[in-house]
């Protein structure tokens, strides 16, 4: 008889113990499709912070920070016309009187010649041609140094600067640079080879 009760109370055990691993099964079947999920869902919306961090840093968003639009002047404007008749009148000056070849040149004296202030020729010198006064009398002085230097190969680097109103070498090269690319030493050498290989071309065509 106890041996029977000892079989019964044994087989209730395994038997629990067989619904309970049941229950444990069926749990893990329950819960680990959720958690997997869970996981795939938990990546997908940290790549998706990532992106959207990185499209921020590509396309910032400056819509806060941009400034108002500045007011364009239309080419009926009366201010535009006067602006374009000032460029043209300072634009005769340098190209017909050459006073950018006055190594003292001033802004002041060239505004007094136009009858305007320093201010207003400032400004339009700024809108039409994109410089400052100092900007445009080094173009002008570059552009008549190459002029000077085609129609005198034999001048020195130093007479020419001197002859378009540069008081200092230094500047002559940066203004030169700005303008061309290249120092006045390597522009020179530059066209000289040129015109030797335009020479030894014209020679060849006249040989054959």
């Amino acid at each position: 008889m106890s041996r029977l009760y000892l079989f019964c109370i044994v087989s209730l055990q395994e038997q629990k113990k067989s619904e309970m691993k049941l229950t444990v099964l069926i749990l893990l079947l329950a819960y680990v499709p959720l958690f997997i999920i869970l996981a795939y869902l938990t990546d997908y919306w940290r790549r998706n912070r990532k992106s959207e961090k990185a499209e921020e840093k590509v396309y910032p968003d400056l819509s806060e920070s941009l400034p108002e639009k500045p007011r364009m002047l239309s080419d009926e404007s009366p201010e535009n016309c006067e602006f374009d008749n000032l460029k043209e009148k300072l634009l005769d000056l340098f190209e017909r009187e050459k006073i950018f070849l006055n190594p003292d040149i001033r802004i002041n004296e060239v505004a007094l010649r136009l009858y305007t202030n320093k201010t207003y020729l400032s400004k339009v010198i700024r809108l039409k041609t994109n410089r400052n006064f100092c900007q445009l009398v080094h173009f002008y002085r570059v552009r008549e140094a190459i002029r000077l230097y085609a129609d005198n190969p034999d001048l020195t680097i130093s007479q020419l600067g001197k002859m378009v109103g540069f008081n200092s070498m230094t500047t002559f090269n940066t203004a030169f640079g700005r303008n061309t690319g290249y120092t006045p030493a390597e522009w020179c050498k530059e066209y000289r080879k040129t015109m030797r290989n335009g020479e030894q071309d014209g020679r060849k065509r006249q040989i054959a």
